[in-house]
């Protein structure tokens, strides 16, 4: 499980393994199955709600105090083995080689349009002229969608880069996505776009480059 190696703390390890396996956990269950104290069990806990893995809800049994029932949240999830980037895959291939080229250029155009539609009511507040705005709120969206942006401006334009591709097995099929992600990009900042690097080329980032028209 390569994203649970990442813990330093064999203890935060143990306890997102044990709430994978049963689906939930209470404090007694954490220190039946690892045999910390409640009080340090319940500091690791504390660690991985802070760090958005773990989910604290309180159910009440009979007449007693509410026990405090700890479970995964999606990001948590997300470090456990998965194979859906190859079931992605292998459904782009299907539907290419069955001849339905069409449905994949729909199904990503629609995906597109809808982060586009995201980005318009993150952006409906600004300016048209605040590029300031629409970097900061460009910056959030990507964050949020796996792309690690590092997004730099000057009075000369905006080169955004993306350190990670979230679509690489997409991408391996069809490089629509890149093509669409150029178009995104230039559309919410209101500028032609010139990509100078691709990771696909061996790149280490997506970098694409916008000149701001003068003032």
């Amino acid at each position: 499980m390569p994203g649970l190696s990442l813990f330093p703390s064999g203890t935060k390890r143990d306890l997102l393994l044990l709430i994978k396996h049963r689906g939930s956990i209470s404090l007694d269950d954490a220190e039946e199955s690892i045999g910390l104290t409640r009080t340090t069990l319940r500091e690791h806990l504390g660690v991985l709600e802070r760090d958005g893995l773990v989910a604290r809800t309180s159910n009440r049994y009979g007449r007693g105090r509410p026990s405090m029932v700890y479970s995964l949240t999606s990001e948590a999830e997300s470090l456990f083995p998965s194979r859906d980037h190859e079931l992605l895959g292998s459904l782009l291939a299907f539907l290419d080689a069955a001849g339905r080229a069409d449905l994949i250029d729909t199904f990503f155009r629609e995906y597109w349009s809808n982060r586009q539609a995201d980005m318009t009511l993150r952006t409906a507040a600004l300016r048209p002229a605040d590029h300031e705005g629409r970097v900061r709120v460009l910056s959030v969206l990507l964050e949020e969608q796996g792309f690690m942006p590092k997004i730099s401006s000057d009075e000369n334009g905006i080169v955004v880069r993306e350190c990670n591709c979230p679509f690489p097995e997409a991408v391996k099929q069809t490089r629509l996505p890149c093509r669409l992600e150029a178009a995104f990009l230039a559309h919410i900042l209101e500028t032609p776009v010139k990509r100078v690097s691709y990771i696909p080329d061996g790149a280490a980032a997506c970098t694409y480059e916008f000149a701001l028209a003068n003032p």
